[in-house]
């Protein structure tokens, strides 16, 4: 269990090792425990930058496109393209129609 909790990952015990400890050996089962790559820096470079909601909202659409039907995508990049300040074309819009309204109520 100590080898699981270290904080330095080079220091840390793989999930087969740990697999292979005796404290595992009633359930480890090689053939049905799925292994994957290692998750890549890259995939964590947005942290790297100061992201405002809207941004960062941005971001994990893109993320969640990669996921869906080429069609998806490009109905996505058609709206990216037509509408470059992203969501806030929306709140435009939103304000638009508001003022519109309120010409109409107001003399």
């Amino acid at each position: 269990m100590k080898k699981m909790l270290k904080f330095d990952p080079s220091e840390r015990i793989s999930v087969a090792d740990a697999l292979k400890h005796d404290f595992f050996s009633d359930l480890h089962c090689e053939e049905d425990e799925p292994t994957t790559e290692r998750v890549d820096a890259f995939d964590f470079d947005f942290e790297k930058y100061d992201l405002t909601i809207d941004e960062l909202k941005i971001e994990i659409f893109d993320e969640i496109s990669l996921y869906h039907s080429a069609k998806a995508q490009q109905k996505y990049i058609k709206n990216r393209k037509d509408h470059p300040e992203g969501v806030l074309h929306l709140k435009h819009k939103r304000i638009a129609d508001q003022c519109k309204k309120f010409k109409r109520i107001l003399p």
